[in-house]
């Protein structure tokens, strides 16, 4: 199984080469939305991922609101796909970038006119890759020591990268309204082999994620999907298995506006008709994950505990979710 991802794994490795420059989106004297994160930001998944894509949604609907119908709304989109927690901090990377526009908005000549109002970051899934990348020793087994050390070593660097961007963009904008979306499980609900491992793996990000948005000073709100997805899998998710169709990706967009708005999601009825192989689920509110993070990094006793011959079995066929997730 392992030498069948590793074509793969090269052929999203090249993808994360070509970065894409960042898109802007309407009056360049109006206050700004800024976008960051990985392929769910750009849009991967959608008919039409400027548009379709979660952050096109959210960026059309603030933009008919009260708020900005007079002032108007630009919209920056910082975000790459294939990007890693640790790109965020990278030299020249999204968050130096969002850090600059920031600080140039706030020093020109339209002060409070044209700052950045609302920010959104989604990350995370991607720095997963590591553990199906050549040379893991998950590759050879996901039972053994250094799998699990570099299984939790992923999990303590989403956690410690996530909350240093937060932080510096709180710093850089400490009236903004931040807002993280945690991760979903695509197959959630389908039967596919994957769902279990997927389910737990997805969780432990989550609860990295959590941690990071729950630090009382950064003062982030959570755009939790996990609870929306589940069970939906075969409704909100491309044709690649992986990333959300359009409506899912409205899915993720009612979420955000939800965070931003300070309610509970509403999720239209249309978007929520059980398909062919799909379980029913109720909505879950958007709760913020719980964490088991003891203040140094995560506990790796708890969650073998709960995986067992499960994780050591399937860990590699997730890995196949863990690179399309934002790599394709």
């Amino acid at each position: 199984m392992g030498h069948r991802l590793l074509p793969l794994l090269a052929a999203f490795l090249f993808l994360g080469l070509l970065a894409p420059a960042p898109t802007t989106t309407g009056a360049q004297d109006a206050p700004v939305y800024l976008a960051l994160g990985d392929s769910l930001a750009f849009g991967v998944g959608a008919s039409n991922p400027s548009a379709t894509g979660y952050v096109g949604r959210v960026y059309e609907t603030l933009k008919k609101s009260e708020r900005y119908q007079a002032a108007g709304l630009e919209l920056v989109n910082l975000s790459v796909p294939g990007a890693k927690s640790t790109d965020l901090l990278a030299p020249g990377g999204q968050l130096d970038s969002a850090v600059n526009l920031i600080s140039q908005r706030q020093q020109d000549a339209s002060p409070a006119a044209n700052e950045v109002e609302i920010i959104t970051i989604d990350i995370g899934g991607n720095d997963l890759l590591a553990l199906v990348a050549p040379g893991s020793p998950c590759l050879q087994s996901a039972s053994v020591e250094p799998c699990r050390a570099a299984f939790g070593d992923v999990l303590k660097a989403i956690q410690s990268n996530l909350t240093e961007a937060v932080r510096r963009l709180r710093q850089a904008a400490p009236a903004a309204i931040i807002v993280v979306v945690d991760l979903y499980n695509p197959f959630s609900g389908t039967g596919d082999l994957r769902e279990p491992i997927a389910e737990l793996g997805v969780g432990q990000a989550n609860g990295v994620i959590g941690a990071a948005v729950a630090n009382a000073e950064l003062q982030a709100r959570a755009a939790s999907v996990f609870q929306l997805f589940s069970g939906r899998g075969g409704q909100w998710i491309a044709p690649d298995g992986i990333h959300p169709n359009d409506n899912g990706h409205a899915v993720i967009a009612e979420a955000v506006l939800a965070a931003i708005a300070g309610r509970e999601p509403t999720i239209p009825e249309g978007l929520l008709s059980v398909s062919p192989g799909a379980t029913s689920a109720p909505i879950q509110p958007n709760v913020p994950n719980e964490s088991n993070d003891d203040g140094g990094g995560v506990s790796l006793v708890i969650f073998l505990a709960g995986i067992g011959a499960a994780f050591a079995a399937g860990i590699v066929v997730c890995g196949a979710y863990f690179i399309a997730r934002g790599r394709a």
